[in-house]
Protein backbone atom coordinates (compact mmCIF):
# COMPACT_ATOMS: atom_id res chain seq x y z
CA UNK A 1 0.00 0.00 0.00
CA UNK A 2 0.83 3.77 -0.22
CA UNK A 3 2.43 5.38 3.23
CA UNK A 4 2.64 8.87 4.67
CA UNK A 5 5.05 8.55 7.07
CA UNK A 6 6.70 11.32 9.45
CA UNK A 7 9.57 11.90 11.60
CA UNK A 8 10.47 8.62 13.02
CA UNK A 9 7.08 7.22 13.47
CA UNK A 10 7.04 3.54 13.29
CA UNK A 11 3.12 3.30 12.62
CA UNK A 12 2.62 3.67 8.87
CA UNK A 13 -0.51 6.54 8.38
CA UNK A 14 -2.33 5.07 5.31
CA UNK A 15 -3.93 6.19 2.59
CA UNK A 16 -7.54 4.31 2.37
CA UNK A 17 -7.93 1.53 -0.30
CA UNK A 18 -10.68 2.76 -2.73
CA UNK A 19 -13.50 -0.24 -3.77
CA UNK A 20 -13.68 -1.85 -6.61
CA UNK A 21 -17.02 -2.26 -8.71
CA UNK A 22 -18.06 -6.30 -8.38
CA UNK A 23 -20.03 -8.45 -9.89
CA UNK A 24 -21.49 -11.16 -8.23
CA UNK A 25 -24.23 -14.20 -9.07
CA UNK A 26 -26.22 -15.93 -6.49
CA UNK A 27 -27.89 -19.14 -8.29
CA UNK A 28 -30.69 -20.41 -6.91
CA UNK A 29 -34.08 -18.49 -4.79
CA UNK A 30 -34.46 -17.90 -1.06
CA UNK A 31 -37.97 -16.74 0.84
CA UNK A 32 -34.99 -13.88 2.42
CA UNK A 33 -33.68 -13.18 -0.43
CA UNK A 34 -34.62 -9.22 -0.14
CA UNK A 35 -32.80 -9.16 3.14
CA UNK A 36 -30.19 -10.67 1.60
CA UNK A 37 -29.75 -8.01 -1.04
CA UNK A 38 -30.32 -5.10 0.78
CA UNK A 39 -27.11 -6.31 3.23
CA UNK A 40 -24.98 -7.22 0.19
CA UNK A 41 -25.97 -2.92 -0.91
CA UNK A 42 -24.26 -1.89 2.03
CA UNK A 43 -21.57 -3.54 1.50
CA UNK A 44 -20.55 -3.42 -2.33
CA UNK A 45 -19.07 -0.05 -4.03
CA UNK A 46 -21.83 1.70 -6.02
CA UNK A 47 -22.00 0.42 -9.69
CA UNK A 48 -21.91 -3.11 -8.86
CA UNK A 49 -23.75 -6.05 -10.60
CA UNK A 50 -25.91 -8.83 -8.38
CA UNK A 51 -26.62 -11.39 -10.95
CA UNK A 52 -29.99 -13.28 -10.00
CA UNK A 53 -29.85 -17.08 -11.59
CA UNK A 54 -33.13 -19.10 -10.27
CA UNK A 55 -35.87 -20.84 -11.44
CA UNK A 56 -38.38 -18.27 -10.61
CA UNK A 57 -40.25 -16.36 -13.70
CA UNK A 58 -39.06 -12.63 -14.19
CA UNK A 59 -42.58 -11.12 -13.70
CA UNK A 60 -42.97 -13.25 -9.81
CA UNK A 61 -39.92 -11.73 -8.85
CA UNK A 62 -40.53 -8.38 -7.48
CA UNK A 63 -43.53 -9.66 -5.78
CA UNK A 64 -41.92 -12.34 -3.87
CA UNK A 65 -39.09 -9.83 -3.06
CA UNK A 66 -41.76 -7.61 -1.52
CA UNK A 67 -42.91 -11.12 0.25
CA UNK A 68 -46.36 -10.68 -0.79
CA UNK A 69 -46.83 -7.19 0.26
CA UNK A 70 -45.43 -7.47 4.19
CA UNK A 71 -41.56 -5.63 3.07
CA UNK A 72 -41.48 -2.46 1.01
CA UNK A 73 -39.77 -1.91 -2.47
CA UNK A 74 -36.27 -2.72 -3.01
CA UNK A 75 -34.18 0.75 -3.00
CA UNK A 76 -30.77 0.34 -3.24
CA UNK A 77 -27.77 2.68 -3.61
CA UNK A 78 -24.88 0.82 -4.91
CA UNK A 79 -25.98 -2.47 -6.54
CA UNK A 80 -27.84 -3.24 -9.90
CA UNK A 81 -30.19 -6.07 -10.60
CA UNK A 82 -29.30 -8.46 -13.67
CA UNK A 83 -32.43 -10.98 -13.46
CA UNK A 84 -31.34 -14.44 -15.19
CA UNK A 85 -33.84 -17.34 -15.74
CA UNK A 86 -32.63 -20.56 -15.71
CA UNK A 87 -32.05 -23.90 -13.50
CA UNK A 88 -28.57 -23.72 -11.90
CA UNK A 89 -28.02 -27.56 -12.63
CA UNK A 90 -28.25 -27.09 -16.59
CA UNK A 91 -24.65 -27.26 -17.96
CA UNK A 92 -26.26 -24.82 -21.06
CA UNK A 93 -28.26 -22.50 -18.40
CA UNK A 94 -24.56 -21.61 -16.72
CA UNK A 95 -22.60 -21.85 -20.24
CA UNK A 96 -23.56 -18.05 -21.08
CA UNK A 97 -25.81 -16.22 -18.75
CA UNK A 98 -28.53 -14.22 -20.13
CA UNK A 99 -30.17 -11.19 -18.48
CA UNK A 100 -34.16 -10.65 -18.78
CA UNK A 101 -36.47 -7.59 -17.83
CA UNK A 102 -39.18 -7.87 -15.57
CA UNK A 103 -41.17 -9.12 -18.29
CA UNK A 104 -39.09 -12.30 -19.15
CA UNK A 105 -37.64 -10.56 -22.61
CA UNK A 106 -33.72 -10.60 -23.11
CA UNK A 107 -32.20 -7.31 -22.55
CA UNK A 108 -29.14 -8.26 -24.55
CA UNK A 109 -26.75 -8.18 -21.66
CA UNK A 110 -24.57 -11.36 -21.27
CA UNK A 111 -21.90 -12.25 -19.12
CA UNK A 112 -19.77 -15.45 -18.42
CA UNK A 113 -18.77 -17.28 -15.15
CA UNK A 114 -15.32 -16.19 -15.30
CA UNK A 115 -16.15 -12.96 -14.99
CA UNK A 116 -17.68 -12.90 -11.30
CA UNK A 117 -16.17 -11.71 -8.29
CA UNK A 118 -18.02 -14.00 -6.08
CA UNK A 119 -20.45 -16.86 -6.80
CA UNK A 120 -23.03 -17.81 -4.22
CA UNK A 121 -25.21 -21.41 -4.41
CA UNK A 122 -28.34 -21.06 -2.61
CA UNK A 123 -29.89 -23.46 -1.15
CA UNK A 124 -32.92 -23.48 -3.61
CA UNK A 125 -36.34 -22.53 -1.82
CA UNK A 126 -37.98 -23.75 -5.10
CA UNK A 127 -36.67 -27.32 -4.79
CA UNK A 128 -37.85 -27.27 -1.18
CA UNK A 129 -41.32 -26.10 -2.13
CA UNK A 130 -41.37 -28.86 -4.23
CA UNK A 131 -40.57 -31.63 -1.85
CA UNK A 132 -36.81 -31.86 -1.64
CA UNK A 133 -35.12 -32.49 1.57
CA UNK A 134 -32.13 -31.12 3.10
CA UNK A 135 -30.04 -33.83 1.49
CA UNK A 136 -31.94 -33.49 -1.75
CA UNK A 137 -31.17 -29.76 -1.80
CA UNK A 138 -27.38 -30.35 -0.96
CA UNK A 139 -27.27 -32.80 -3.49
CA UNK A 140 -28.60 -29.95 -6.24
CA UNK A 141 -25.67 -27.43 -4.48
CA UNK A 142 -23.12 -29.82 -5.31
CA UNK A 143 -24.14 -30.24 -8.60
CA UNK A 144 -24.95 -26.90 -9.42
CA UNK A 145 -20.89 -26.35 -7.93
CA UNK A 146 -19.43 -29.14 -10.04
CA UNK A 147 -20.87 -27.70 -13.15
CA UNK A 148 -19.84 -24.67 -12.22
CA UNK A 149 -16.04 -24.64 -11.61
CA UNK A 150 -15.70 -26.92 -14.70
CA UNK A 151 -17.26 -24.37 -16.97
CA UNK A 152 -14.98 -21.73 -15.20
CA UNK A 153 -11.97 -24.55 -15.54
CA UNK A 154 -12.32 -24.23 -19.46
CA UNK A 155 -13.01 -20.69 -20.02
CA UNK A 156 -9.91 -20.35 -17.90
CA UNK A 157 -8.01 -22.55 -19.82
CA UNK A 158 -8.89 -21.44 -23.14
CA UNK A 159 -8.52 -17.56 -22.01
CA UNK A 160 -4.53 -18.35 -21.10
CA UNK A 161 -3.74 -19.73 -24.51
CA UNK A 162 -4.46 -16.23 -25.06
CA UNK A 163 -3.08 -14.17 -22.66
CA UNK A 164 -0.82 -16.17 -19.88
CA UNK A 165 -1.58 -13.34 -17.49
CA UNK A 166 -5.25 -14.29 -17.42
CA UNK A 167 -6.58 -13.58 -13.71
CA UNK A 168 -8.23 -17.30 -12.13
CA UNK A 169 -11.64 -17.36 -11.46
CA UNK A 170 -13.11 -16.93 -8.15
CA UNK A 171 -14.13 -19.93 -6.43
CA UNK A 172 -17.82 -20.73 -5.80
CA UNK A 173 -19.13 -20.54 -2.29
CA UNK A 174 -22.01 -23.21 -1.61
CA UNK A 175 -24.78 -23.06 0.78
CA UNK A 176 -24.89 -26.33 2.90
CA UNK A 177 -28.11 -27.27 4.67
CA UNK A 178 -27.30 -31.02 6.11
CA UNK A 179 -24.33 -31.85 8.08
CA UNK A 180 -23.64 -34.99 6.61
CA UNK A 181 -23.12 -33.34 3.27
CA UNK A 182 -20.09 -31.75 4.41
CA UNK A 183 -17.77 -34.52 4.01
CA UNK A 184 -18.67 -34.75 0.23
CA UNK A 185 -17.02 -31.26 0.33
CA UNK A 186 -13.63 -32.56 -0.18
CA UNK A 187 -14.54 -34.55 -3.40
CA UNK A 188 -16.38 -31.71 -5.13
CA UNK A 189 -12.78 -29.33 -4.46
CA UNK A 190 -15.23 -26.74 -2.75
CA UNK A 191 -12.91 -24.71 -1.33
CA UNK A 192 -15.88 -22.46 0.83
CA UNK A 193 -19.08 -23.28 1.94
CA UNK A 194 -21.76 -21.97 4.27
CA UNK A 195 -23.58 -24.16 6.59
CA UNK A 196 -26.73 -21.69 6.97
CA UNK A 197 -28.56 -24.00 9.54
CA UNK A 198 -25.40 -24.26 11.60
CA UNK A 199 -24.67 -20.54 12.07
CA UNK A 200 -28.08 -19.68 13.00
CA UNK A 201 -28.28 -22.91 15.55
CA UNK A 202 -24.82 -21.94 16.86
CA UNK A 203 -25.73 -17.81 17.46
CA UNK A 204 -29.30 -18.66 19.31
CA UNK A 205 -27.74 -20.95 21.84
CA UNK A 206 -25.37 -18.45 22.76
CA UNK A 207 -27.86 -15.63 23.07
CA UNK A 208 -30.32 -17.87 24.82
CA UNK A 209 -27.08 -18.61 27.17
CA UNK A 210 -25.91 -14.93 27.19
CA UNK A 211 -28.24 -12.14 26.16
CA UNK A 212 -25.38 -9.35 26.03
CA UNK A 213 -23.77 -11.41 23.87
CA UNK A 214 -26.68 -10.19 20.86
CA UNK A 215 -24.65 -6.85 20.85
CA UNK A 216 -21.53 -8.48 19.81
CA UNK A 217 -23.16 -10.60 17.11
CA UNK A 218 -25.36 -7.38 15.87
CA UNK A 219 -21.70 -5.77 15.29
CA UNK A 220 -20.05 -8.35 13.66
CA UNK A 221 -22.85 -9.72 11.30
CA UNK A 222 -24.46 -6.17 10.07
CA UNK A 223 -23.35 -3.88 7.63
CA UNK A 224 -24.05 -1.16 10.22
CA UNK A 225 -20.92 -2.70 12.37
CA UNK A 226 -17.69 -4.60 11.99
CA UNK A 227 -17.04 -6.26 9.53
CA UNK A 228 -14.30 -9.30 9.05
CA UNK A 229 -11.35 -8.01 6.44
CA UNK A 230 -8.60 -10.41 4.76
CA UNK A 231 -5.85 -7.30 4.08
CA UNK A 232 -2.33 -7.72 2.22
CA UNK A 233 0.58 -7.18 4.58
CA UNK A 234 1.69 -4.59 2.59
CA UNK A 235 -1.12 -2.07 4.38
CA UNK A 236 0.73 -2.31 7.58
CA UNK A 237 4.28 -2.85 6.67
CA UNK A 238 6.60 -1.78 4.00
CA UNK A 239 8.52 -5.02 3.88
CA UNK A 240 11.14 -3.57 1.33
CA UNK A 241 12.06 -1.51 4.80
CA UNK A 242 11.14 -4.03 7.24
CA UNK A 243 10.50 -7.58 7.99
CA UNK A 244 11.81 -8.71 10.94
CA UNK A 245 8.06 -8.02 12.93
CA UNK A 246 5.92 -9.63 15.61
CA UNK A 247 2.25 -10.18 15.54
CA UNK A 248 1.87 -7.72 18.26
CA UNK A 249 3.83 -5.20 16.20
CA UNK A 250 1.11 -5.47 13.50
CA UNK A 251 -1.42 -5.57 15.63
CA UNK A 252 -0.38 -1.87 16.85
CA UNK A 253 -0.25 -0.87 12.89
CA UNK A 254 -3.62 -2.45 12.29
CA UNK A 255 -5.23 -0.16 15.70
CA UNK A 256 -3.48 3.00 14.23
CA UNK A 257 -6.12 2.68 11.66
CA UNK A 258 -8.98 1.27 13.80
CA UNK A 259 -9.32 -1.88 13.01
CA UNK A 260 -8.60 -5.22 15.44
CA UNK A 261 -6.37 -7.93 13.79
CA UNK A 262 -7.41 -11.63 15.11
CA UNK A 263 -4.79 -13.52 13.53
CA UNK A 264 -3.00 -13.93 9.95
CA UNK A 265 -2.49 -16.63 6.73
CA UNK A 266 0.94 -17.30 5.95
CA UNK A 267 1.62 -17.05 2.15
CA UNK A 268 2.75 -20.66 1.84
CA UNK A 269 -0.33 -21.96 4.03
CA UNK A 270 -4.23 -22.65 2.43
CA UNK A 271 -6.82 -21.30 5.08
CA UNK A 272 -7.09 -24.86 6.25
CA UNK A 273 -3.58 -25.37 7.15
CA UNK A 274 -3.89 -21.95 8.49
CA UNK A 275 -6.32 -22.29 11.00
CA UNK A 276 -4.38 -21.98 14.24
CA UNK A 277 -3.50 -18.20 13.04
CA UNK A 278 -6.38 -17.25 11.40
CA UNK A 279 -8.09 -16.36 14.91
CA UNK A 280 -5.47 -16.02 18.05
CA UNK A 281 -2.02 -16.74 16.46
CA UNK A 282 0.16 -18.64 19.62
CA UNK A 283 3.57 -16.69 20.04
CA UNK A 284 2.28 -13.35 19.15
CA UNK A 285 5.75 -11.54 20.46
CA UNK A 286 7.89 -14.12 18.05
CA UNK A 287 9.44 -11.85 15.45
CA UNK A 288 9.13 -13.35 12.49
CA UNK A 289 9.81 -12.92 8.45
CA UNK A 290 6.60 -11.85 6.84
CA UNK A 291 6.01 -12.28 2.53
CA UNK A 292 4.26 -9.99 0.22
CA UNK A 293 1.49 -12.81 -0.09
CA UNK A 294 0.68 -13.32 3.94
CA UNK A 295 -2.67 -11.54 4.73
CA UNK A 296 -3.93 -10.15 8.16
CA UNK A 297 -7.36 -11.15 9.32
CA UNK A 298 -8.43 -7.63 10.89
CA UNK A 299 -12.05 -6.85 12.03
CA UNK A 300 -13.00 -2.65 10.52
CA UNK A 301 -15.79 -0.52 10.09
CA UNK A 302 -15.21 0.43 6.80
Amino acid sequence: GDYDQTGNDTVPKMIPEKKKVEKIMFCGWRRDMADMIIQLDEYVEKGSELWLLNMVPAKQRATLLKDKGNKEDLVLENLSICNVVGNPVIRRDLTSVRAVDDYGVATGQTITLDQFDSILILADAVAIDNGANMMSCDSRSLSSLLIIQDIQKKLYETLREKDPDTHVPCSPISEILDSRTKSLLSVANCKGYIMSNQIISSVIAQVSEEKDINNVLREILTAEGSETYIRSISRYADLEKENDLSFWDISLRVRQLNEVAIGFKPEELDFKQAAHFIINPPDKSMKRKWSPGDMVITFSED
